[in-house]
């Protein structure tokens, strides 16, 4: 399904699908049991252009991002968490985790952001998944060592997993 892709329509039907009455579900990654909100928010922001420009300037279609992003749940579940960083703007409320699934085509990775809010005065306080985007796994490698350089010299440091990312890497080759 991911390498051939699917429409806007078929992907953000399934989506919804999901969501059923609560127009939300909560989804629980099976490695360290994070909980996660799906929302139609959510399904907003894997959807949007800027979200599916990302895969297409990785080198894939539109139509691998729509299957890629309309199996989050899935994807999400069996991801493996890599790092975990406070918001870039230095808001000590919001927190960035990023997740990444095997997507078993082209050496390609699912590169999940679940975005965290802290304060009651956010619309929402927990997690909730933000976006994905496909990305080919050595490009992966090279951002990864791009964002412990500047990230590094942020104070809370960033959070990496590193024998996650060696996982994510071995089961890529």
């Amino acid at each position: 399904m991911y390498k051939k892709g699917i429409g806007y329509d078929e992907a953000r039907s399934k989506l919804i699908g999901l969501l059923g009455n609560d127009s939300q579900i909560m989804l629980r990654n099976a490695q360290n049991g994070d909980e996660v909100r799906l929302s139609k928010t959510s399904i907003g922001k894997m959807l949007s252009n800027a979200a599916v420009q990302k895969s297409i300037n990785n080198g894939f279609t539109r139509e691998q991002h729509y299957a890629v992003a309309s199996d989050i749940d899935n994807l999400f579940v069996n991801s493996i968490k890599i790092l975990e960083y406070t918001d870039k703007n230095g808001d000590p409320n919001l927190f960035i985790h990023r997740y990444a699934a095997i997507l078993y085509f082209s050496d390609a990775i699912a590169y999940i952001t679940v975005r965290e809010t802290k304060l009651i005065k956010h619309k929402y306080v927990g997690k909730r998944i933000y976006s994905t985007e496909i990305i080919e796994i050595k490009k992966f490698e090279g951002i990864l060592n791009v964002v412990k350089k500047n990230l590094l010299a942020n104070i809370p440091a960033p959070n990496f997993y590193d024998e996650n990312i060696q996982k994510i890497s071995n089961a890529a080759i």
